[in-house]
């Protein structure tokens, strides 16, 4: 009997002392350390001399938000649905399921430039002078999450923005925004 009391005191102790971890998020288990993950771009030009950087864009439930950066061709292929990305995991093809044109993606950088910026091209942009879009410019960006034009542009936002970008009526008040 004296055994048993001095376990059951060692047990009684040794619970005293636990700790009962609860993770943050446990009221919503689905979203507990998971990560969000969708398509991005920069207005900023590549190390690989892209005019224009995309990314995949990483929201963690905790922390600071991250951008990994790929090459067009990758970011082509996994916006396509050709390529596995944890921005698309099912491999849907975002150009079709959205009613975007490959090409917009390419003509990104006119959101920047008035003329295209690398080699002797003259094609015209919509920017502003100097590789940098007016105030009246940076305010419809802002409409689409770019306070800074070093931000990036990801998500639904990314999407409304290339969408928009296909329309001809859109694309004159970009051009005439002061």
């Amino acid at each position: 009997m004296k055994k048993l009391v001095a376990i059951l005191m060692v047990m009684i102790g040794l619970s005293a002392n636990a700790q009962i971890l609860i993770p943050k998020g446990s009221d919503n288990p689905d979203a507990f350390r998971r990560a969000r993950y969708s398509f991005c771009v920069s207005l900023m030009p590549s190390a690989g001399l892209e005019v224009v950087t995309y990314g995949i864009h990483c929201k963690p439930y905790e922390g600071k938000p991250s951008v990994q950066f790929v090459k067009y061709e990758t970011f082509l292929r996994q916006f396509g649905g050709g390529e596995a990305s944890k921005a698309n995991p099912d491999r849907v093809d975002m150009f079709e399921t959205n009613g975007i044109e490959q090409f917009t993606l390419k003509e990104l950088w006119k959101l920047r430039y008035a003329t295209y910026p690398f080699g002797n091209s003259k094609e015209q942009g919509w920017g502003g002078e100097n590789g940098v879009p007016t105030s009246g410019q940076m305010q419809i960006l802002s409409q689409y999450g770019m306070e800074f034009l070093s931000d990036v542009i990801y998500g639904d936002n990314l999407i409304r923005l290339l969408k928009d970008m296909q329309d001809a009526k859109w694309v004159g008040e970009y051009m005439g925004a002061k």
